[in-house]
């Protein structure tokens, strides 16, 4: 088991679908010890209300990642995410994602909010 934190940039690739380059870094408990762990993903996600027309949309993505463990070999996965973003405050939209890549995931988003749009 293990938990990072990680950052992002994300481009618009079409109106409903966004690409994003993500990369964490954390630690992982094994049973001889706690190391350092690390990833990169490349994914593509699709959005059900691209244009924030209700107050909750809804998401899917999938793509490619790596992962990073001290004294471990580089391990490539792949990635499937379902996820919800909520209501706006004009400059953030919160959002839960959950998944598999490597194992169970589950993270909470903050992304900034451009204007009318997700």
């Amino acid at each position: 088991m293990g938990a990072q934190v990680a950052a992002g940039l994300v481009v618009a690739a079409a109106y409903n679908v966004r690409l994003a380059l993500d990369a964490g870094i954390g630690a992982v408990q094994r049973p001889a010890a706690t190391r350092t762990a690390g990833r990169v993903d490349l994914l593509a996600r699709w959005l059900s209300d691209p244009f924030r027309e209700a107050k909750w949309g809804l998401n899917a993505g999938g793509g490619v990642g790596l992962h990073l463990e001290q004294a471990r070999a580089p391990r490539p996965v792949a990635i499937v995410t379902l996820g919800v973003e909520g209501p706006s405050d004009g400059v953030w939209v919160p959002g839960v994602e959950v998944g598999l890549g490597g194992g169970v995931r589950a993270g909470f988003t903050l992304r900034r909010a451009p204007l009318r749009r997700r």
